[in-house]
């Protein structure tokens, strides 16, 4: 009986806890998010069991509405011959559940149970700040609602953006060619209000909105066809639209793209939702490819916002397939900057999947839409720092330099350590650390080292992170 008992005590540690735990607005904002960009909702799915073995607490969707199918309405991810484009998924042509991208409405729910299941958030990217340019993809549903062709639009919304710090044209106006939505129109916030519920019913947990930069704050400048900016009130959960309230709102984590500079006002957003870390990206990517990893640099968020509001990654959408910023980057390189946000105390970390393909190409042409991307997401380092993360939460932070620029590391209060090293060689490397003396296993690379009268010392590989805790 003894025996039996401790089988069943082994098989309920090792299984079940990947099943029991549940997903709150403070698991997603300790943990981390998978962005499973251009995955169809089931290839998502299929996937969760790996993603929630990697130890992510949440997935962030491409947007599930309703989107511009195109001239051939291909899968590519960037097709040379008009045969589909990633970002089409920007451009609505209704808010409705559902696209040929990414799969119907019941395959959501279906993706959302399943990830209930296994304890992981279901935040899905919403874009209410623009619809397609192509006007006559627009669903007459959402014309209709709207009260009218020119109600969906503000008055300055066919006008592009010239002067991206005035907050009147950059709260209004066309950005990057896509017409304006009028988001103070009450009769389109009704319209908009009942898809984003219709989300909630169906099991999301949480959203990015995008271009949350280009909708206006409460004391931003009216537009003509606006009466009042009471968008972020309403769709943050503290006013209703015509008595509906956004559900379940205390419990939803939620964030917005608002992008640094221009007169961005982070933290006056900051006072609605958590924001992107966007010029902390920027620079992390800069000390990381150069190889010049310094703590004072690194150490601050350089956002108004304030480190507890912000959502941070090393690589973003963005900055691989619109920019290409960071598409030349190395997976190394990409795990070493996942690493230093998912190691630190504030910042919500956002792991961006790229297409499968050749290392360091923009779109590398084998990953259609609907596909998983990579498995660098799986690779036991990311699955490490994620685990850690979750261990270390409420634990003070000290970023470290090591005895070169190329060593750095992440210290939570006295229970945990991440050690990168970006040399070409193994080091040896100390750091001071109060953790009972003895050997420790690096869970990423299982290299052993040793405590003793509170330094933690050994070597650690070239090119590699260890995790010890």
């Amino acid at each position: 009986m003894k025996g039996l008992t401790k089988i069943i005590i082994c098989f309920c540690f090792f299984v079940f806890p990947t099943l029991l735990i549940a997903q709150t607005k403070e698991t997603t904002k300790n943990g981390t998010i998978l962005h499973c960009w251009c995955w169809s909702f089931k290839t998502i799915e299929e996937n969760i069991p790996a993603i929630a073995e990697a130890g992510f607490t949440a997935l962030q969707t491409s947007p599930a509405n309703t989107c511009l199918v195109g001239e051939y309405g291909g899968l590519d991810i960037f097709g040379q011959d008009l045969t589909g484009k990633w970002y089409y998924h920007y451009q609505p042509t209704d808010w409705k559940i559902g696209n040929y991208q990414l799969g119907t409405r019941d395959d959501f729910i279906s993706m959302c149970k399943k990830a209930e299941e296994y304890g992981i958030a279901v935040i899905v990217d919403v874009l209410p700040n623009h619809t397609t340019p192509r006007l006559k993809e627009v669903s007459q549903d959402l014309i209709d609602a709207a009260g009218g062709m020119d109600n969906l639009y503000h008055e300055n919304g066919m006008r592009d953006i010239r002067n991206w710090g005035n907050r009147y044209e950059a709260t209004s106006g066309k950005m990057g060619g896509l017409p304006d939505v009028n988001t103070e129109n009450p009769l389109f916030q009704a319209y908009f209000m009942n898809y984003m519920n219709d989300l909630i019913a169906c099991g999301a947990d949480g959203f990015r909105f995008d271009t949350a930069k280009h909708i206006a704050l409460p004391d931003d400048p009216v537009d003509k066809a606006s009466v009042e900016n009471n968008f972020w009130p309403i769709f943050t959960g503290r006013e209703d639209i015509n008595g509906v309230m956004l559900q379940n709102a205390e419990n939803l984590f939620m964030y917005g793209e608002v992008l640094q500079g221009d007169n961005s006002r982070e933290a006056d957003y900051a006072e609605f939702l958590p924001v992107t870390a966007s010029s902390y990206g920027g620079i992390l990517r800069q000390a990381v490819k150069s190889e010049r990893l310094l703590a004072k640099t690194l150490q601050d968020w350089r956002n108004a916002a304030g480190g507890e509001n912000l959502v941070t990654w090393i690589e973003s959408h963005d900055t691989y397939a619109n920019v290409g910023e960071s598409a030349k980057m190395t997976h190394f390189q990409l795990r070493v900057g996942y690493a230093i946000i998912a190691a630190r105390k504030n910042g919500t970390p956002l792991f961006f999947n790229r297409p499968q393909g050749k290392e360091a190409t923009q779109f590398p042409g084998v990953s259609k839409i609907g596909d998983m991307g990579n498995d660098q997401f799986m690779h036991k380092e990311v699955k490490a720092v994620n685990k850690f993360r979750q261990a270390m939460v409420g634990e003070d932070e000290e970023l470290i330099n090591g005895p070169t620029n190329k060593i750095f590391a992440i210290k939570r209060g006295e229970k945990g350590i991440v050690i990168i090293n970006m040399e070409d060689l193994s080091k040896k490397v100390s750091f001071s650390i109060d953790l009972p003396d003895g050997k420790y296993v690096d869970k990423a690379n299982g290299r052993t080292y040793k405590v003793e009268d509170g330094v933690l010392s050994g070597r650690i590989y070239s090119n590699t992170i260890a995790v010890i805790y």
